[in-house]
């Protein structure tokens, strides 16, 4: 980075008053969230008219050589991809002292925010939020990277009912494992892989058994592996079986419970061989609303007061609802008139054909006709 640059690129600080500058002037600057390695803020972006997320690298660890290097490899791998279900990166900046990561800021709320509040999730709303962030997976293995890190928590809706999977800080290149060395575990306690557990060789199928441990937890509330007597929640990752969620739930179908079955087989071979056979399930259990899994989304939580659409929900359904009222009734005018019109063309024409037209007795026609 140029001098110009470094010196434009000053410290986002909420508490100054002052607005912080990053490539040009962000304003309206507020810390959201923090987190192990980085603070979040939002700010808006004068320039564009928006508001974004800047992630900011904590002050104690810009020294540290490894956490610097990860965070860097986030940013990359963020602009490497572009999918509909992954937040996007805009820019990364190195000011010497800060590092920042400014990306799409996602108006919404979070999934395990949405667990918290209702318990657990209808089955269809489950298997729709599933379908989203197992696409946004699928792509990121098509570029050779593994999320390592899957879990209600990094998982948001936006206003417009779409899926997003945030957080790339522990991000694996497959290619390039150079930054995860052998035994060295990374990721959230509850949320990891047998493989991930033991140090094993980190795999795409990895994020499958992720995948299994969120979708169990958003069906029936709580997770499949927790601490218990004796137990570390590193051990029944490990070797202890779990509940099936239908024995959680009841009412959870029989066609899902296999799938999370399956996404949590301890052993890498037996679960999915790719998140595309997982998605096709879904896609096959969930049908025609496989298509329209946004308004499912918004309509739930609209209902739930979780979530305010950009547009109300209740708004559109009324207008849909009306449309559809109005259209049944243009369809039977329509017809009426078209029937009354084609009975009176029927007696016009019975008529004609059965009216006498040969001359009254006594007739006689006038001279020249005949």
């Amino acid at each position: 980075m140029d001098e110009k640059h470094k010196t434009q690129a000053t410290q986002l600080d909420p508490e100054s008053g002052k607005p912080a500058q990053l490539r040009g002037v962000l304003d309206q600057v507020k810390l959201v969230a923090t987190g192990g390695m980085a603070q979040i803020f939002r700010a808006r972006q004068p320039s564009l008219d928006r508001f974004v997320a800047v992630k900011k690298l904590k002050d104690e660890l810009i020294t540290h050589g490894e956490t610097l290097e990860r965070f860097r490899r986030e940013a990359k791998a963020l602009a490497s991809v572009l999918h509909q279900n992954i937040a996007h990166v805009y820019d990364f900046v190195e000011s010497g002292r800060e590092s920042f990561l400014l990306m799409e800021y996602i108006e919404g709320i979070d999934v395990s925010t949405v667990v918290q509040k209702v318990g657990h999730l209808p089955p269809d709303i489950a298997a729709g939020i599933l379908l989203g962030v197992a696409k946004g997976v699928s792509y990121i293995h098509a570029h050779h990277l593994v999320h390592r890190d899957i879990k209600p928590g990094n998982i948001r809706i936006n206003n417009r009912g779409e899926v997003k999977l945030m957080d790339f800080g522990i991000v694996m290149d497959i290619e390039n494992e150079s930054l995860t060395r052998p035994g060295m575990m990374v990721g959230s306690p509850s949320y990891l892989s047998p493989e991930q557990v033991l140090g094993d060789s980190i795999t795409p199928k990895a994020d499958i058994f992720l995948l299994g441990i969120t979708f169990y937890e958003i069906l029936t509330g709580t997770r499949p592996f927790k601490e218990e007597q004796g137990a570390t929640v590193f051990q029944r990752i490990r070797e202890a079986k779990f509940i099936p969620p239908r024995e959680m739930q009841g009412t959870i179908p029989k066609v899902l419970d296999r799938v999370v079955c399956k996404c949590l087989s301890k052993n890498p071979d037996e679960r999915y061989e790719n998140v595309k056979e997982l998605i096709e399930e879904l896609e096959d259990y969930l049908g025609r609303k496989s298509a329209h899994t946004e308004d499912l989304l918004l309509k739930y939580l609209d209902e739930e007061a979780l979530l305010s659409p950009a547009v109300p929900y209740a708004e559109i359904s009324e207008r849909s609802s009306l449309g559809q009222k109005l259209v049944r009734w243009e369809t039977l005018i329509t017809f009426f008139i078209a029937t009354a019109i084609a009975f009176a063309a029927g007696l016009y024409l019975g008529s004609s054909k059965n009216k006498d037209t040969s001359r009254p007795a006594g007739y006689e026609a006038p001279k020249g006709i005949k």
